[in-house]
C-alpha cells in the first residue's frame, strides 16, 4: 500500500490521515474552556509591556495605604488631605490593610494553577454533560454578575459585607465564560485573536474586582483601627501641652485648662491636659480629648512651633499633675 504523503488530503475511509473522529476530538479540545488557559502567557506579556511591574505594585501599595488612612482619620471626622501625608507615609501603612487580601489572592491564584490540569482534562471528556449543565451555570453566572454590577453602581442586593460585591462579579463572569464555551458547536472555530481578547477581558474584570475587594478591606481595617483607638482613649498615654499663647482648646470631654501664674517667670502661659496624641506630623499635632465621642467630640490640630511643648505621660500619671505650672 502506498504511504500517504504530507500534502495528501485526509481520506474519509479512516485508512490514513485525519479521521472524522479525530477532527471531532480536536474541535472539542479547541472549544473547551481549557483552550483559553493557553493564552494567559500572551496576555501577561501584553500587560507587562503596558505597565511596569514595579510601578504597578508601588501604585497599588500607595492606594491601599491611602484607603486605610482615609478611612481611619475620616472616622474621627478629620480630612486626611489636611495632614500632609506623603506617598512614603501611605506605603508604610499599606501592609496593615493588604496582608489578608494578599494572602487570599495568592491562595486563589494557587488554586487556579492546581485546578488547571483538571480543567484541561475536562475539555476532552463529557461534552454532552457540559452542554446539559451549561444553561444552569449560565443562569447562576448571570445572577451573580448582575449582583456584582449593581453593587458597582451602589445598589446592594446582598448584605453590605467586605468582598461580597467583588466576589459575585468574579464568580459570575467566570461561570458565564464557562457556559459560553460549553455550548459551542463541535467545529474548529477557535481563534487565537478572539481567545486573547476574551482572556484579556476576563483578566481586567477579575483584576478590577480584586482591586475593589482589597480597597474595601483596607478601608474596613482603617475604620476598625479607629474604633479601637477611640475605645481605648481612657487607657492611652496622655500628653500635656504647654503653650505660650492660648490654643483655644475648650475645657470639655476630660480636657483641663490651666492658666499659669507667675507672669514672665514662666516660659509658657497655658497648660492643657487630658489629651491623647493621635498624630505627629512635620507641620502639626493632632490631639483627641480623653472623653472624645463620635456624637459630639472634636479632634484638635495644633501647628508645631517654638511656643509649644509636649510632655508625654503614661496612662494615669497625668492625674497627678501639680496644681500650678
Amino acid at each position: 500500500m502506498t504511504e500517504p504523503r504530507p500534502g495528501d488530503a485526509p481520506r474519509p475511509d479512516g485508512a490514513g490521515g485525519t479521521t472524522p473522529r479525530s477532527e471531532e476530538l480536536t474541535a472539542e479540545v479547541l472549544d473547551s474552556p481549557a483552550s483559553m488557559l493557553r493564552e494567559l502567557p500572551g496576555v501577561t506579556k501584553v500587560i507587562g509591556a503596558v505597565v511596569a511591574p514595579v510601578t504597578l505594585v508601588t501604585a497599588l501599595l500607595v492606594y491601599f495605604g491611602w484607603s486605610r488612612t482615609t478611612a481611619l482619620f475620616g472616622w474621627f471626622g478629620i480630612d486626611p488631605t489636611s495632614l500632609g501625608f506623603s506617598n512614603a507615609d501611605y506605603l508604610l501603612v499599606s501592609q496593615d490593610g493588604l496582608f489578608v487580601p494578599g494572602v487570599v489572592i495568592a491562595m486563589v491564584a494557587l488554586a487556579v494553577l492546581w485546578l488547571a490540569p483538571a480543567v484541561r482534562r475536562s475539555g476532552r471528556f463529557g461534552p454532552d454533560v457540559r452542554r446539559r449543565v451549561a444553561p444552569a451555570v449560565a443562569v447562576v453566572g448571570l445572577l451573580l454578575a448582575a449582583t456584582g454590577l449593581l453593587a458597582v453602581l451602589g445598589v446592594r442586593l446582598l448584605p453590605d459585607r467586605v468582598g461580597v460585591g467583588p466576589g459575585c462579579l468574579v464568580a459570575g463572569v467566570t461561570l458565564l465564560s464557562y457556559a459560553a464555551h460549553a455550548v459551542r458547536p463541535r467545529r474548529p472555530s477557535y481563534s487565537r485573536t478572539s481567545g486573547i481578547a476574551e482572556v484579556t477581558g476576563l483578566t481586567v474584570v477579575v483584576a478590577m474586582a480584586l482591586f475593589w475587594a482589597a480597597g474595601d478591606y483596607s478601608s474596613a481595617v482603617g475604620r476598625e483601627r479607629a474604633a479601637q483607638l477611640a475605645a481605648g482613649l481612657q487607657g492611652s498615654a496622655r500628653v500635656v501641652v504647654y503653650s505660650e499663647k492660648s490654643l483655644g482648646i475648650p475645657a470639655e470631654h476630660g480636657v483641663q485648662v490651666l492658666r499659669c501664674a507667675g507672669g514672665g517667670q514662666n516660659a509658657y502661659a497655658f497648660r492643657y491636659s487630658g489629651l491623647v496624641l493621635l498624630l505627629n506630623t512635620d507641620g502639626q499635632y493632632v490631639f483627641l480629648p480623653v472623653g472624645w465621642t463620635r456624637s459630639d467630640g472634636s479632634a484638635v490640630a495644633v501647628p508645631r512651633g517654638d511656643g509649644i511643648r509636649l510632655d508625654y505621660r503614661s496612662p494615669g500619671s497625668a492625674d497627678a499633675l501639680p496644681s500650678a505650672c
